[in-house]
């Protein structure tokens, strides 16, 4: 983009620093529930909200397995962007790359074998939260690196097709390594770890969601191949809040409505 198109989008960075700041403030502040369950409504439509884990006395706001994934995947974006990945464009080595798909295939196995115990079906082994977590965080890991790379080759200009998402191991490592940190704190009841891992699941849940319709919207208004820097997109990331609290609101709404006929649990 040139500079004149950068200054037609402050506008738009404005209100969305207004709009999200306003709907940061509703969920914090709106009385008449606490924040952990309003955290727990909002999601409530994308997430199965089962094999739910205890931390420091409060429900966490997503189950088990989610908790694993979608905090794994904000944790992964943030550690891309802190290692200098922003503007990669490369696929990882090959071993690397099949690890990934390994992670996927193994959520798979962990995530049928709990499904079959839940119908009473027959199963592999007995499912655990802990296993759940662990394999979720593979494929959170799975899910940022495809969609950095998505979000990289649709919309930058500037990529870098030559400097992989992941350069080798040590760095798989590395984010897997702090994966680690968030299971300790999650089974080792760490209650004081309660709210930040919750808000880190809350807005990785709702962020893959709302990067999705970022990226569509973006195509939409033409932005494909044009972005230099992040700020540029204000304007589509302003609109994609619509879609993203339409898609939530319509879903748990959905959900809860079902509930009260007793049509799910």
């Amino acid at each position: 983009m040139i500079p004149n198109e950068v200054q037609v989008e402050r506008p738009w960075l404005w209100m969305f620093v207004g709009v999200f700041g306003v709907l940061l403030l509703a969920l914090l502040f709106w009385p008449g529930q606490p924040l952990e369950w309003k955290m727990y409504a909002v999601v409530h439509g994308v997430c199965a909200q089962q094999h739910n884990i205890i931390l420091g006395g409060l429900q966490f706001p997503i189950c088990a397995r989610n908790a694993g994934i979608y905090s794994s995947f904000l944790l992964t974006v943030i550690y891309l962007y802190a290692i200098g990945r922003g503007r990669a464009g490369g696929l990882p080595p090959l071993g690397v790359g099949l690890a990934l798909l390994a992670f996927v295939a193994i959520m798979a196995v962990d995530g049928f074998n709990s499904f079959f115990l839940d119908l009473g079906q027959a199963n592999l082994y007995q499912p655990d939260n802990r296993l759940r977590t662990i394999t979720g965080m593979g494929m959170g890991i799975s899910i940022a690196v495809m969609l950095h790379l998505v979000f990289n080759k649709t919309l930058r200009k500037n990529v870098d097709d030559f400097q992989p998402v992941l350069k080798g191991w040590g760095e798989l490592v590395g984010i897997m390594l702090i994966n680690g940190l968030v299971l300790v704190a999650l089974y080792g009841n760490l209650g004081f770890m309660f709210w930040p891992l919750a808000f880190i699941a809350f807005f990785g849940l709702t962020g893959v969601l709302y990067t999705i319709c970022v990226l569509l919207i973006s195509l939409v208004l033409g932005y494909e191949g044009r972005v230099t820097e992040l700020r540029q997109l204000a304007r589509p990331a302003t609109l994609a809040l619509i879609p993203t609290l339409g898609i939530l609101g319509l879903m748990a709404g959905f959900r809860f409505w079902l509930e009260s006929l007793g049509l799910v649990i």
